[in-house]
């Protein structure tokens, strides 16, 4: 019975490894492989949704270009820039602000620029706000009273991050850290979604999001309004590395100038052009690294109102400093009708709005430790001795005194930052937590086979990264412990070990995302530094703990250290070994789930999209596929640790 069991459960395992993850390829004719070209695309909303709507348009780009087109697809900006910097990727639509990093950083060159369906020259920044938010105008927002939570784009946005710092708080000295009670990252999608919700009380979006939530999900657009509007961003560039080969480059121009200009029938023509449409493209246009100039200018306006408002700052600094801003933005050219605006309001400006640092708060500082002196006379006069029974001398009385009231005296302080008086909600606000439960109850599984593809992925990541932790958790761990290596070794591996532990795998999978590209490799690898450095102490403390005779008779018949590991070690910890093993495969499995956060594959991804997107069937669906899952690898493990020890 438990061998069918254990089958049953190996085969449902391996069906879901069966699934592929998707790729974008030209058709062959022949068996001749085809030239590569990783191609990136910013996901600025749902990466399900573009994935859907970007695969026609790359599948026409494979082609008519003859190349195996792959597309990364990463709500992570820095992570698509980063993998154009490390040959990752080729080519990749990019943002305005994005891009420009691109181009700094990742030896990018603008060749081409998208436009709009309607014709429009460009898009929008926007302040979102509820519609029946008191907010009404920009000053409302703008009080830095801390009670308003702000939902802010990615730092390299250029209409969730830049055009709002331009614009709206570098000119005021104003810092949203300091300004705002919360301030939180997230997509434009998600964005909307949290101020629709009134999850924030403003964020950042732009209009051509807003357009096509129009068109998808209008009651959602009516439930928010615009606040504040920027000046005009032009559309989007597409990138590619300047060190392409000509050959490529000829290829990928043509194909970009040509897509919904011409084609072979005026059906395929039509064709083309709503693949563009749904992406909210019209026709692409020549473009040059120039294009990016109204960016860079934004960026010096933006550290020009910075440095105004910076008075850790002398006179002279600060002058030199502008100085050097002007003569740069100079070069770039001035005359842009959004940068005259930008300066009027930074020279308009004055020290009155900066904003203020935050003063202790000394009332609660002296409750503290008022209650800290107090519970240590408490624990002080407690600890004596009364009666018969052996005396405990006053230093040790002194110290286990001092130690329970510095924790006493830390909870009290944390009690307010960590916001335990809330703890009323919990009940009060009970009914609200069933509301928001209700919506995991109607299942979407319109996307379930994707769903179950990238679940496939992450069981993947997870028993690569196990078992390649595993291999370098043996010697490490044996290193590791006092009765096997010497002194000065178990202290240095102990501390790497301690490393390796310490960087979360989030951490170590954007370092190999650089190195190995987007993808579930990168998050192998970040799990399996991560599991070595745990794996590796509990190896440790099992050989520190085992029986020394096994090892000693084989030292007395002559065996060599490597004889003593072998024969009298390993048979002794390998059971307990192979638990610690099992119980981290399942651990990984539950952790893969959020690497693809990063771009480093599985599911998670698209389960935390839905989230902040407030898709609840589709998340319902998403987490109902990784329960199963993990029950799955759950049983088989106990299976196969009942079986092996």
């Amino acid at each position: 019975m438990k061998n069918r069991i254990l089958l049953l459960l190996a085969t449902l395992i391996l069906t879901l490894g069966v699934f592929n993850t998707p790729s974008v390829m030209a058709q062959v004719d022949n068996d001749e492989p085809l030239p590569e070209l990783n191609f990136g695309v910013l996901t600025t909303e749902a990466s399900d949704n573009l994935s859907v709507l970007w695969t026609p348009f790359l599948e026409d780009m494979g082609k008519m270009t003859g190349m195996k087109v792959n597309a990364f697809f990463s709500a992570d900006y820095s992570g698509l820039i980063e993998a154009m910097r490390f040959e990752r990727i080729e080519a990749s639509w990019f943002s305005n602000k994005s891009g420009l990093e691109a181009v700094r950083r990742s030896n990018g060159e603008v060749f081409a620029k998208a436009t709009y369906p309607d014709g429009a020259p460009g898009y929008y920044s926007v302040l979102l706000v509820p519609a029946d938010s008191p907010y009404k105008t920009l000053d409302d927002i703008l009080v830095c009273d801390q009670t308003i939570n702000f939902g802010m784009g990615d730092p390299n946005s250029t209409s969730g991050s830049l055009m709002p710092m331009a614009y709206v708080f570098a000119p005021r000295g104003i810092v949203p850290n300091e300004c705002f009670k919360n301030v939180t990252n997230a997509t434009h999608e998600a964005n909307g979604y949290a101020v629709a919700n009134k999850l924030v009380d403003v964020a950042t979006n732009n209009t051509t999001n807003l357009k096509r939530l129009g068109r998808t999900q209008p009651e959602i657009l009516a439930r928010m309004r615009v606040l504040w509007q920027s000046p005009l961003i032009q559309t989007d560039p597409i990138i590619w590395r300047r060190d392409l080969s000509p050959e490529v480059k000829q290829k990928l121009l043509y194909f970009f100038m040509t897509y919904g200009r011409r084609a072979d029938s005026p059906e395929e023509l039509q064709r083309q052009r709503k693949i563009l449409a749904e992406l909210d493209f019209g026709m692409f246009l020549p473009a040059s690294d120039a294009h990016l100039d109204p960016i860079i200018r934004l960026e010096i306006v933006r550290d020009m109102a910075t440095t105004r408002n910076d008075y850790s700052l002398s006179d002279e600094e600060r002058a030199a400093k502008l100085a050097e801003l002007q003569t740069r933005l100079n070069e770039v050219g001035a005359g842009e009708g959004e940068v005259v605006e930008a300066v009027g309001i930074v020279a308009n400006n004055n020290r009155s709005s900066r904003s203020k640092a935050k003063a202790l708060p000394w009332k609660r500082v002296g409750f503290t430790l008022s209650i800290g002196l107090i519970a240590f006379g408490l624990f002080f006069w407690s600890s004596a001795t009364r009666g018969a029974g052996p005396v405990k001398p006053v230093r040790e009385r002194l110290f286990d005194s001092a130690v329970w009231s510095i924790f006493l005296a830390l909870l009290i302080w944390a009690y307010v930052a960590a916001e335990i008086y809330k703890t009323p909600d919990l009940v009060n606000n009970a009914d609200k937590m069933g509301e928001y439960a209700a919506g995991f109850l109607k299942l979407d599984w319109k996307e379930g086979w994707l769903y179950l593809q990238q679940m496939s992925v992450t069981i993947q990541i997870a028993l690569w990264g196990t078992f390649l932790s595993i291999l370098f958790a043996i010697p490490f761990g044996l290193l590791s412990s006092r009765n096997v290596a010497p002194a000065p070794v178990v202290f240095f591996v102990r501390r790497l070990m301690d490393a390796f532990r310490s960087i979360n795998e989030l951490v170590v999978g954007t370092m190999f995302v650089v190195t190995v590209g987007l993808g579930p490799f990168a998050g192998v690898m970040a799990l399996a530094v991560h599991t070595t450095g745990v794996l590796a102490k509990l190896f440790s403390e099992a050989v520190e703990a085992m029986d020394p005779g096994p090892v000693e008779g084989v030292r007395a018949t002559g065996g060599r250290p490597i004889h003593e590991v072998i024969w009298g070690v390993i048979p002794q910890v390998a059971p307990l070994w192979t638990s610690y093993a099992l119980y981290r495969f399942e651990t990984n499995t539950r952790s893969a789930t959020i690497l693809g956060l990063i771009g480093a594959g599985g599911i998670g991804q698209l389960l935390f999209e839905q989230i902040r997107s407030f898709q609840y069937g589709k998340t319902a669906a998403i987490l109902l596929i990784i329960i199963i899952a993990v029950t799955m690898v759950d049983m088989l493990s106990q299976i196969l640790r009942k079986r092996l020890m």
